[in-house]
């Protein structure tokens, strides 16, 4: 037993020894760029089992939200490296906008590690979890259903469904919402549903099962909406196990909704008459039946890969950014004010927003800026150096650096380093939308929906649902952070910090936010 001790002792210290020689030879091929230095990788599944920061252990699940600008001033460079020994990987984190121009004018050069999307694959191939010619085909594909016509349908559902919550809470001059997210999430889902699918779902009703379903599709996109991260997260054994409720719903939703999806496709086909619609599934089964160089464009797996993505991105990304509007809203009733009173010298006498009052209303605008700017729905955008490459910058003591990333490398954009780096940015923790309505505001440090050819495909559907909502909620009613006896000797930076607390799920995640609405009179 005490030879076998020695031998296992000997083999740890060799071990040891040999990881931090690689360690140090790693060092000396990025040429020492400055940065953190941990055990486990930043990339990596430790940041979920130990979600706190340890010093040269760990970094946690939040460091670059959490860190914004104040990791890039701890090392004076906007790019820093962050090197682990487990596994041994430099990865390369960007906040200068240059650099960041560069590399999304480069697709190619700085492609997608596309291994990490794979779990978003459940139904087939997608635009998220795509490169090259596989992505250019898709985005090419895809591109059309984002049209106008889908843009005045995205206008038009989401006011339908604010009016129809609206309806519920008519007599009511105080609406106390505990959970504001929940709010914001179903308003997202309906709408997505909608002109997404094709699938009007109404706030009551719509419980009803088709023959041969276990649930209704607006139960369907309810519990995919709220069990996502469970799905992923859960291998298939054990949700078909089903130990919880939770897994159970999970795992029956997401098998329904690929029933349905099956079934409107083929619905669709055997139609003997099309109607004009504009949602994004039919443009994309539109898309399907027709033929390039003798193939369907999409398969119905890739048809069915690519909804599925649109859903979800749009849904959560959505979603949460409205939360944050809301709750920033909330506690800046100057800001609100102003917002009111854009609105209502666009409505004098209260009226519902039409499509075509879309580009007047640009301090709701502003303000849906401002939010991304603060809170960007993805804070870390993943790439990987296809060649060696160098890029020239400066430090913050205006001297020249050379950035070497070798062939290999990820590399991650830092949106939030990004977004509240002062260089480009005058007090970027304060909420100020105006600033977004001056002409000369930084356009290459702003990156919510990434840049470049691989930019988010339906940002004008996200901006337009919720310029729509804002102004919706804002010209009806008065948004105000709920009350509770336990916070009444709180500061008003502890306020905020409560009420804006945010975690890293699948996206930046707000988890406090209460919220109480009075109509104005």
């Amino acid at each position: 037993m005490v030879l076998v001790a020695w031998v296992l002792l000997a083999a740890a210290v060799y071990h040891v020894i040999s990881r931090l020689v690689q360690f140090r030879q790693l060092l000396a091929k990025i040429r020492f760029l400055p940065g953190l230095r941990a055990t486990t990788s930043l990339l990596g599944h430790a940041r979920w089992i130990i979600p706190m920061r340890i010093p040269y252990v760990t970094h946690g699940a939040n460091l670059l939200f959490d860190g914004k600008h104040a990791l890039f001033k701890q090392f004076g460079l906007d790019v820093i490296s962050i090197v682990s020994t487990h596994p041994l990987q430099a990865l390369f984190v960007i906040a200068d906008p240059a650099i960041l121009r560069e590399m999304t004018a480069a697709r190619s050069r700085f492609p997608k590690p596309v291994e990490i999307y794979d779990i978003l694959s459940l139904y087939g191939p997608n635009i998220v979890a795509s490169e090259h010619d596989a992505w250019k085909r898709y985005r090419r594909i895809c591109s059309p259903g984002f049209s106008e016509k889908n843009n005045r349908l995205v206008w038009s559902e989401t006011v339908r469904v604010v009016t129809e919550l609206f309806d519920i809470w008519v007599g009511k001059d105080e609406i106390v919402v505990d959970d504001a997210l929940a709010l914001t999430a179903t308003i997202t889902l309906f709408v997505i549903s909608s002109a997404g699918f094709g699938q009007a779902i109404a706030w009551n009703g719509g419980e009803e099962r088709p023959e041969g379903y276990k649930m209704s599709f607006k139960e369907v996109m309810h519990h995919m909406s709220t069990g996502v991260f469970t799905k992923i997260a859960t291998p298939q054994w054990l949700l078909d196990l089903g130990p919880t409720e939770k897994m159970r719903n999970t795992n029956t939703a997401f098998k329904e909704l690929g029933v349905y999806m099956s079934d409107m496709i083929r619905q669709r086909r055997e139609s003997q008459h099309k109607e004009e619609r504009y949602d994004l599934f039919n443009g994309l089964l539109d898309a399907s039946e027709e033929e390039e160089e003798g193939e369907l464009k999409l398969t119905d797996e890739e048809l069915m890969g690519n909804v599925f993505i649109f859903l979800i991105a749009g849904n959560e990304t959505t979603g949460h950014t409205l939360c944050y509007a809301l709750a920033l809203l909330a506690l800046h009733p100057d800001e609100q004010e102003k917002l009111y009173q854009q609105i209502r010298s666009i409505l004098p006498a209260g009226e519902l927003p039409r499509y075509q009052d879309l580009r007047n209303f640009t301090y709701a605008d502003a303000v849906l800026c401002e939010t991304l700017r603060m809170f960007p729905p993805v804070f870390g955008i993943p790439k990987r150096a296809a060649d060696d490459a160098f890029f020239k910058t400066t430090n913050d003591a205006g001297e020249p650096v050379v950035v070497f990333i070798p062939k290999g490398s990820d590399v991650l954009f830092d949106t939030a380093g990004l977004h509240y780096n002062p260089k480009y940015w005058t007090d970027p923790h304060t909420f100020s939308p105006s600033r977004f309505t001056r002409s000369d505001w930084p356009r290459d440090a702003y990156l919510p929906f990434s840049g470049g050819p691989r930019a988010c495909l339906g940002r004008r559907f996200a901006e337009i649902e919720i310029i729509a909502v804002l102004v919706l909620f804002v010209l009806r009613f008065t948004i105000h952070v709920k009350d509770e006896p336990k916070y009444r000797s709180e500061t008003e930076q502890q306020r905020r910090d409560r009420v804006l607390k945010s975690v890293s799920v699948l996206t930046l995640t707000p988890t406090g936010v209460s919220l109480v609405f009075k109509r104005r009179k």
